[in-house]
């Protein structure tokens, strides 16, 4: 087997893995920085605030 398609196959590989990671951040930061990040708990809205503190 000739070194250029060894060569060739380890660079499509590294390619390919540089890709999927990029894919999953994009993936990741679309969906998942809203769900799991708590809201501000010094922000309370007006009608909220009146139920919580009678």
């Amino acid at each position: 087997m000739p070194v250029r398609y060894i060569m060739l196959g380890v660079i499509g590989f590294v390619v390919a893995a540089i890709l999927s990671v990029i894919v999953v951040q994009q993936f990741e930061g679309s969906s998942g920085d809203r769900s799991t990040t708590p809201p501000d708990p010094l922000v309370v809205a007006p009608e909220k605030a009146a139920e919580q503190n009678p």
